[in-house]
């Protein structure tokens, strides 16, 4: 089977992230993949190695009508069996490619868990919609929150690939290089700071803790717009309980050193930053989100709290810091999940199964 994929980049993201687990998935099992780049910003440099025939189309503008035809022209010369798009704009163009070429098209533009009327992602659902012969999200409230119906629409989980659970890291050089000494206590929180999360409340909630423990340390994996603003909220004198890192690739040897996760965030489809730290048999508090309902379960291997309420989550926090057993308890349990139920292997295979459907080709075994 050889299948087009159609996104706007590969920078750090969920949804890149995804992109990029599904496709090392399918060239496992010996299918074919073309990828097409809107942008030439590629952060997931590990794509240069994969037996994938990449392509980059450079937009002058956000609608650059000179991509569709450039897209419908790939379609023709390479003949994919099916058409993947992942995001909004790359699923208008793929829309009207998929179309034109009577190619199956998979719509994958879901990602978040709100969608407001005439905003720039219900536009995009509305013009890319029609053309879709299905509709994925990685959660239920995203199909709900863009008005899917059962009748289109499918819900695929995000999967981990367990294989980065067995590289073993340097803890010790990393806590050296985070200037953390090995008693404290690191709490971390791995997301963009942007508006989409819920950054206020995690560092007013640190500073909760940090006036009753100061045997800890704040790591914040992720950079945007906001992040000035955010550093500006921490007093000068509690500074050195911080310590922001920026984008990383390397996300993995810092979540191996947290003691637990954090994400504090005002919506959320399935949470890759989750899925890591149960991955890593780590305890999780977050915000109490629908994405977030889905995927843990509730004070087994998490601890919801309510959106905005910085006391509550500073007090899970310290209970969980408080209480080894309950800590490794919900950590063990969040890892049985992620290895039960959403891994690499599972999310490959369901999408094949939707591909074979579509194209009626046999489905896989379960």
């Amino acid at each position: 089977m050889k299948i087009l994929h159609v996104a706007d980049n590969l920078v750090m993201g969920g949804r890149e992230r995804r992109l990029l687990e599904l496709i090392k998935g399918l060239i496992a099992q010996q299918h074919d993949i073309v990828l097409v780049l809107f942008r030439d910003a590629i952060h997931y440099k590990e794509i240069h190695d994969l037996p994938v025939k990449l392509i980059i189309l450079k937009k002058r503008f956000r609608f650059d009508a000179l991509i569709y035809f450039q897209l419908f022209k790939i379609c023709k010369e390479n003949k994919p069996d099916l058409i993947h798009s992942w995001g909004g704009v790359p699923s208008v163009f793929s829309g009207l490619a998929a179309y034109v070429c009577r190619k199956k098209m998979v719509n994958g533009m879901i990602a978040n868990s709100e969608c407001k009327p005439f905003t720039m992602d219900w536009n995009r659902s509305r013009l890319s919609f029609p053309f879709s012969d299905v509709i994925v999200s990685n959660s239920r409230i995203g199909l709900k929150a863009y008005g899917v119906s059962r009748k289109r629409g499918i819900v695929i989980t995000n999967g981990f690939n367990t294989k980065r659970l067995a590289v073993e890291y340097d803890n010790v050089n990393t806590l050296k290089e985070l200037d953390i000494h090995n008693k404290q206590l690191i709490v971390g929180m791995v997301a963009s700071i942007n508006w989409r999360k819920d950054y206020p409340t995690f560092i007013r909630a640190a500073l909760r803790v940090l006036e009753q423990d100061t045997n800890m340390c704040f790591v914040i994996v992720g950079d945007g717009d906001d992040r000035q603003a955010i550093e500006q909220m921490i007093p000068i004198e509690q500074m050195k309980y911080f310590r922001f890192l920026g984008n990383r690739q390397d996300v993995d040897r810092f979540i191996s050193v947290f003691h637990m996760g954090v994400l504090a965030s005002f919506a959320e489809g399935i949470s890759n930053s989750i899925m890591e730290y149960m991955a890593f048999g780590k305890p999780v508090v977050a915000s109490d989100v629908d994405g977030n309902r889905e995927l843990v379960e509730t004070n087994k291997s998490a601890f919801l709290v309510k959106v905005g309420d910085d006391e509550t989550m500073a007090n899970k926090i310290l209970e969980l810091f408080r209480n080894d057993k309950l800590a490794s308890e919900m950590g063990q349990r969040g890892r049985q999940i992620i290895l039960e139920r959403l891994t690499e292997e599972q999310m490959t295979r369901n999408y094949l199964n939707l591909y074979n459907k579509l194209l009626d080709y046999e489905a896989m075994d379960n």
